[in-house]
C-alpha cells in the first residue's frame, strides 16, 4: 500500500523530480568544469633491501629478519616526508618553497610489503612528477649518507598523469543525477504532504463542523460564482428555518447537535440534485441554492422534502429520546439582475411569512398563498 501511494505520488509530482534532477546535473558540470581547478597525481615507488656489498652472507638472513619488523621502512618513509628532504629538494631545483605551496605530498608504506608509495598532488602533472623524483632521489642519496646495511631506491619512477583524478564531471554528474533524484522525490512528497493539510484546513473552513454543510462564507460565495457564470439563468435561494429544536439547543449534549445537524443535511443532499448547494446559513437555519431552477419548481420540491425533515429523529440507539423538528422555508427567484442581498432579502422575508402562518411551511416571495 506504501508503495503504491509514493508510486502515486511520484507520477503526480514527475516534473518536480525531473526538474530538479536536471539542475543538479547541469550544477554539477558547471561546478567541474568552471569552477574546480584540475588536480593531477604523480606517483614515484620505492623499494627497501638488504645491502648486499656491506652485509656478510651470515648476517642478510638476520638482515631480512629485522626488514620484516617494519621500523626500518618506516623510518625510510618519514625520511620521504621530512622538511630536511623537502628543503634539500628545494635548494636544488633553485625554488622557493611557496612556488609549489598548491602541491600536496604524502607518503605511506604498503602493508605486507618493503614498498614505500611517495605521491605529489598538484595542478600541473609535468610539475607533480618532476617532484615526486626529485624528492625521491634527494631522499636516496641522504638515506645512502646515513645507512650502509638497508638500501632504498626507485622501483618505479613517477610520470606525468594523462587524466586528473578531480573533477571526475561524468562521475559527479552521476552522483548529482542520484542527489537531484532524491530531492525531487523528497520534495514531490513534502509537496503532497503540504497540499494534503491545505486542502484539509481548506475543506475545514469550507465546511460547518455541526452540520458538515457548506458554512455561509463559502455558500455565498458558491452562489456568486454561479450568478456570475450564468447571469441570464434563473435560480432560487432558499432558506430553512428549524422549529422544534430551539428550546433544546443549549442544553442537548454537542454529540445529540450534531447528529441532527447532519442528519437534515444529509436529507437535504439526498433529496435534493447533484448540483443543488446546502449550506449552514445560522444556528438554527438551513440555506440551499437550487441552479437553473425557478421559484414555483422549487416550491414544489421542497414542500417534499420539508415533509421528510418533519420525521422524527432518534438521537439514542434505545429510541427512547426522539425529537421531531417543523421545518419552516423561505424561498426567492432570482428575477432579471437581482444583486445577491436584494435576493437574500427576499429569501428571509419569505421565512418570515411562513414562520407566522399556521399552515404555509413553505411560502415564495412575491406569491400568495392559495385560496
Amino acid at each position: 500500500m506504501e508503495i503504491k501511494f509514493y508510486l502515486r505520488i511520484i507520477q503526480r509530482g514527475w516534473w518536480m523530480i525531473l526538474i530538479t534532477s536536471l539542475m543538479a546535473v547541469n550544477l554539477s558540470l558547471v561546478y567541474s568544469y568552471y569552477f574546480i581547478t584540475p588536480m593531477y597525481e604523480s606517483v614515484a615507488r620505492f623499494i627497501v633491501s638488504p645491502n648486499i656489498q656491506n652485509i656478510e652472507s651470515r648476517d642478510f638472513v638476520s638482515s631480512l629478519e629485522a626488514l620484516d619488523k617494519r621500523s626500518i621502512i618506516s623510518t625510510y618513509a618519514e625520511i620521504l616526508k621530512s622538511s630536511q628532504v623537502t628543503n634539500g629538494t628545494m635548494d636544488l631545483l633553485l625554488a622557493q618553497p611557496d612556488e609549489f605551496i598548491d602541491y600536496i605530498i604524502s607518503v605511506t608504506v604498503l602493508p605486507d610489503a618493503n614498498i614505500i608509495r611517495l605521491s605529489v598532488k598538484g595542478p600541473d602533472p609535468q610539475i607533480s612528477a618532476m617532484l615526486a623524483n626529485s624528492l625521491g632521489q634527494y631522499a636516496i642519496n641522504y638515506v645512502k649518507k646515513l645507512y650502509v646495511i638497508y638500501n632504498i631506491d626507485f622501483l618505479d619512477k613517477a610520470s606525468a598523469p594523462l587524466e586528473p583524478y578531480q573533477p571526475l564531471p561524468l562521475q559527479d554528474a552521476g552522483l548529482a543525477l542520484l542527489a537531484g533524484l532524491v530531492l525531487g522525490i523528497g520534495l514531490a512528497v513534502f509537496r503532497d504532504q503540504l497540499s494534503s493539510t491545505l486542502d484539509k484546513l481548506s475543506q475545514r473552513k469550507m465546511l460547518d463542523s455541526e452540520s458538515l454543510a457548506y458554512s455561509r462564507s463559502h455558500f455565498e460565495r458558491l452562489m456568486r460564482q454561479e450568478i456570475e457564470d450564468n447571469p441570464k439563468n434563473v435560480l432560487t435561494l432558499g432558506i430553512i428555518q428549524l422549529n422544534g429544536i430551539e428550546e433544546y439547543y443549549d442544553s442537548l449534549p454537542q454529540a445529540y447537535i450534531n447528529k441532527i445537524m447532519r442528519k437534515v443535511t444529509e436529507t437535504l443532499k439526498y433529496q435534493l440534485r447533484g448540483n443543488d448547494v446546502v449550506g449552514r446559513w445560522s444556528q438554527l437555519q438551513f440555506s440551499i441554492l437550487l441552479p437553473s431552477t425557478d421559484g414555483i419548481s422549487a416550491m414544489r420540491r421542497l414542500a417534499r422534502i420539508g415533509e421528510v425533515l418533519g420525521e422524527q429523529i432518534s438521537l439514542d440507539a434505545k429510541g427512547e429520546f426522539d425529537i421531531q423538528l417543523d421545518p419552516r422555508i423561505g424561498l426567492a427567484d432570482r428575477q432579471s439582475d437581482e444583486y445577491i442581498p436584494v435576493l437574500v432579502e427576499h429569501a428571509e422575508d419569505a421565512l418570515e411569512i411562513s414562520m407566522q402562518s399556521a399552515k404555509e411551511k413553505v411560502h415564495l416571495y412575491n406569491v400568495q398563498p392559495s385560496g
